[in-house]
């Protein structure tokens, strides 16, 4: 910083000494423009941190072998992999490849040109909602610009860092990325995703945005933000995180060419279903939940207190996306 200041200086008095009839207004907008100019250069030169992260669990030990696979597979190896463990013990971990018999993380995606960071919270017995603020965390603090996220019994395309390393680098001012969802035989799971998100009605009494399709830009969050979501910790995490990303922080934008390929068992079904009594209880939590920060959903969580719910039609759900067999009608200005 202090170099670009003095080049700014020198270039100053040069201008006023040979040029010193041109009035101040002229000179002041040269030297914004430079400082432009040196910015932009510094952050070009810059090289992005980019890691994908996933949390293991050994209820999706089946999984883990096509996860690492479809990592290796990467067309972009440019990046590390952050993998935080829930419940595995230390043998589980052996049994797997995850760690060698003295305890450091294996290589298991070979072909990537960056590191394994692992992350070890087993001992802490953590809900499934803390260990992704505990994965963000790590993310964050270790200087990542874009955490790319996948769940544990996930695959994905083989483009998928690198369409979204291109979106970030074509515009940073996103506090997040999201891609689509497929099943393996390529159909489409959520219809009509919208190219950008910047109002958190979109979102609001159904979602289609969790941390398997999505990226997140850690240069527009800090610690203070990561340490009250823990305010969030219920089943609807991911749905919390994003809603909150959406009021406090900033708009996110849609990835083609990055699906997500959706695994159809039973852990993997939440949501999704037509049980309108479990979305009920669901959303009232979630409500709750952000009623703590925010007037919005404060109306919502009353607002659906006294629905009379067995007058809604569960026969299919409003619009596609998770969530949504209870629709309110919503004139709150936000």
């Amino acid at each position: 910083m202090r170099q670009i200041i003095n080049i700014r200086t020198a270039l100053y008095f040069k201008d006023t000494y040979e040029i010193g009839g041109f009035n101040f207004a002229k000179r002041n907008y040269k030297y914004r423009d430079y400082d432009i100019i040196i910015s932009s250069m510094h952050e070009k030169d810059k090289k992005m941190k980019v890691c994908l992260g996933t949390v293991i669990y050994k209820q999706s030990k089946d999984f883990f072998e096509d996860l690492i696979k479809s990592v290796d597979s990467q067309s972009d190896k440019d990046f590390d992999l952050l993998i935080v463990n829930d419940n595995y013990t230390m043998d589980e971990l052996k049994e797997i490849g995850m760690i060698c018999k003295y305890g450091a993380p294996n290589k298991v995606a070979p072909s990537i040109a960056g590191k394994t960071v692992f992350v070890d919270l087993e001992p802490m017995h953590c809900t499934v909602a803390q260990t992704r603020i505990e994965m963000i965390k790590s993310a964050k603090e270790k200087g990542y610009d874009l955490l790319i996220v996948s769940d544990a019994d996930d695959t994905f395309a083989s483009t998928r860092v690198a369409e979204y390393k291109k979106a970030y680098e074509l515009d940073k001012s996103y506090a997040f990325y999201y891609n689509e969802l497929v099943t393996d035989k390529g159909k489409t799971v959520l219809e009509h995703l919208p190219d950008e998100v910047a109002d958190v009605r979109i979102i609001s009494q159904s979602n289609f945005i969790g941390m398997s399709i999505a990226a997140i830009n850690l240069n527009m969050i800090d610690e203070d933000f990561i340490d009250t979501l823990s305010e969030g910790d219920c089943t609807v995490f991911d749905w919390y995180f994003y809603s909150r990303l959406l009021m406090d922080i900033g708009k996110g934008k849609l990835v083609k060419n990055a699906a997500t390929v959706y695994r159809i068992h039973d852990n993997n079904t939440v949501g999704t279903s037509h049980n309108v009594e479990q979305e009920y209880q669901v959303k009232l939590i979630h409500y709750q939940n952000l009623a703590k920060r925010y007037p919005y959903f404060e109306y919502l969580y009353q607002k659906l207190k006294v629905l009379d719910i067995t007058k809604i039609d569960a026969s299919q759900s409003h619009n596609g996306y998770w969530w949504s067999n209870i629709i309110m009608e919503d004139s709150y200005e936000i």
